[in-house]
């Protein structure tokens, strides 16, 4: 049986201090995704110029093919746990507005949006997040992030 998640979405009755630090920890959030998702497409794109890769895209359909391109893959690190390792360091800098698993699914969105991408499921490029534009993050337990606001 799938896994199902429910959202639930409320007004806040907040005080301005509190309003800056989410507006603080959602400019974080995206800052973060934007780095994932800029490593990513730059190790794509360093991926491509490869004389392997190349090589291999161009012979036809086979699993020879299918596991010299997943090696080059690894090679790459072109992973969700690669940008899990990624976005580490920078969680740390940031460790008392972000907590772990939420740089976590940070970095597995960004992964999402690339794989889409790379995969050309209902996208032909990436859309880095602009100033003021993300406005949600998520975790990856209901416990994340409960540390007090302030």
């Amino acid at each position: 049986m799938a896994k199902q998640s429910y959202t639930l979405s409320l007004p806040l009755v907040t005080e301005e201090w509190q309003e800056d630090v989410l507006s603080k920890r959602l400019e974080i959030a995206r800052n973060m995704y934007n780095a994932c998702l800029g490593r990513l497409m730059k190790r794509y794109r360093r991926m491509k110029q490869d004389k392997e890769y190349r090589c291999w895209i161009q012979q036809k359909a086979s699993k020879e093919r299918s596991q010299a391109l997943r090696e080059l893959i690894k090679k790459h690190e072109l992973s969700e746990y690669s940008i899990h390792a990624f976005v580490k360091p920078m969680q740390h800098h940031f460790k008392k507005n972000i907590d772990s698993l939420t740089a976590q699914k940070i970095a597995t969105r960004s992964w999402l949006t690339f794989e889409k991408y790379i995969f050309h499921k209902d996208t032909k490029r990436v859309i880095f997040k602009r100033h003021g534009t993300m406005n949600s993050v998520e975790g990856k337990s209901n416990t994340s992030g409960k540390k007090q606001v302030g």
